[in-house]
């Protein structure tokens, strides 16, 4: 118990102190032609960013399913969270749908709270562009 009380009032002195932080939500995006008819075989990815500085640490690839959904398992992950000058880690996540013979649909979320967890698109025909490779 006292090794215990030792390492808990170490990390919090050095202002460290442990945190389970979401690195990529549950979620699930539907896609659909402009008839409303689910589109199966897409690239769904699911990218996930991180500021202070906006740099890409995760992305995730699924293919759509007949019904036009894709679904992402949500990933938490135990960290020591450390009081920075430049601020905490904060993670933010973006949408890129792609395939052959439609628009390439791309969103721009800089905050978490923009992301849309339960997203339903429509895709459009027209020329395609592979999902970036960096999202920053």
């Amino acid at each position: 118990m006292k090794k215990l009380i030792s390492v808990t009032a170490m990390f919090l002195l050095s202002g460290c102190y442990p945190i389970n932080k979401t690195l990529q939500p549950a979620s699930m995006i539907t896609v659909q032609n402009e008839s409303g008819e689910p589109l199966q075989d897409l690239t769904v990815t699911l990218v996930s960013n991180t500021y202070p500085y906006g740099f890409e640490k995760t992305r995730m690839s699924i293919d759509t399913n007949y019904k036009g959904e894709a679904v992402f398992p949500k990933i938490k992950e135990w960290r020591v969270k450390a009081r920075m000058i430049h601020g905490a880690e904060v993670y933010f996540w973006n949408w890129c749908v792609y395939k052959e013979g439609y628009f390439t649909y791309l969103t721009k979320n800089g905050s978490s709270k923009d992301f849309n967890r339960n997203a339903t698109i429509t895709m459009l025909p027209g020329a395609s562009e592979p999902c970036p490779r960096e999202f920053n």
